[in-house]
């Protein structure tokens, strides 16, 4: 399902990112936050994001103590202490204590944040907790909700491996795993579940994202259905997954030529290629939402012929907002 873009997306987006953000600088995250203000910046917003998530994190310490401010009413005196105790010694450690309190306590605040997930994989994608459960991608000009089943779907496709291993190999990460256990796993399946935010790693062990809803899926081996639209969407991410450095894609339009080589059932074979399916159709449709995007963000939206917007779009929700305050500002105290 694709939607034009809404700034409520990319604000909860935003609400799993922004301790990350903390941890390099209080300047970063100021900056950042701005630019979701009166006029989201949602373009440069993604590109900021993508470089700053390779970026030295001197204020950890700060970071993860706000991360705890969310679980310490839920520990008790000695769980306190010995936390307060391993922050001030040991970051890695501290962080995966956080996380397991956070998933003993049912902590969803804590669930998705990027803290605790491999810093510069699925920069732009988060697991929806409120009413359409799946993975949103978020490119800037739109979005593109996928359902569990489909993730499933193209998990099986390019990890070649069976439903029930993948299914055993989640249902192992819902207690926790050592880190080099996972490891030990296939690379492809390992590459795709960072690709699709499903596992968390703090510290020594890695944890299944609770949010994402994958146990209980039933689906075959085949490829799903998508219309031009979707493809379109599902070319560029793997685009922007492939490249070298996140921040020299992300929030950007390949080349023509790039994208016209990638547009094939054998770059993207979790979906069910259509015989009618045109490249240039597509180039020209995505590249209108992103200039479409860059003149709303320029104030020129009335260079924008709205009719067009909503080609191959489904409407946006009516208010999409960071579930129960997530790393609200009220909370962390920025």
């Amino acid at each position: 399902m694709l939607q034009p873009s809404h700034r409520g997306i990319y604000e909860y987006l935003w609400s799993e990112h922004k301790y990350c953000v903390i941890a390099i600088s209080v300047k970063a995250f100021q900056g950042m936050a701005g630019k979701l203000g009166r006029r989201p910046q949602i373009l440069s917003w993604l590109r900021r994001l993508a470089l700053l998530a390779s970026e030295e994190r001197p204020e950890l310490y700060n970071a993860l103590l706000n991360a705890y401010m969310h679980i310490k009413p839920s520990l008790n005196r000695q769980q306190r202490h010995e936390l307060i105790e391993t922050l001030l010694t040991d970051n890695n450690t501290a962080a995966e204590l956080i996380y397991q309190h956070a998933l003993t306590y049912h902590e969803k605040s804590l669930y998705g944040c990027r803290l605790f997930f491999e810093r510069t994989q699925a920069i732009y994608k988060f697991w929806d907790a409120q009413d359409r459960p799946g993975l949103w991608l978020c490119f800037g000009p739109f979005q593109l909700h996928l359902t569990p089943e489909q993730v499933f779907s193209r998990i099986l496709a390019s990890s070649q491996i069976s439903a029930a291993e993948l299914k055993d190999c989640l249902n192992s990460l819902k207690s926790g795993i050592n880190k080099s256990q996972f490891q030990s796993w296939p690379v492809k399946l390992q590459e795709s579940l960072h690709r699709d935010n499903i596992v968390a790693t703090p510290g020594c062990s890695a944890f299944l994202h609770p949010r994402a809803q994958l146990l209980d899926c039933r689906t075959s081996d085949s490829p799903f259905q998508v219309d031009l639209y979707t493809a379109t969407a599902l070319v560029l991410e793997k685009i922007w997954d492939n490249a070298e450095y996140a921040d020299d894609a992300l929030a950007r339009l390949p080349q023509y030529r790039t994208f016209k080589e990638a547009f094939t059932s054998a770059f993207i074979p979790e979906i069910e290629w259509q015989a009618d399916f045109c490249s240039d159709e597509a180039w020209d449709f995505i590249a209108g939402l992103f200039w479409q995007q860059k003149c709303v963000e320029a104030g020129q939206s009335e260079a924008i012929d709205e009719n067009s917007t909503d080609v191959g779009m489904q409407a946006a929700d009516e208010e999409i907002d960071p579930e129960e305050g997530e790393h609200g500002d009220e909370e962390s105290g920025y």
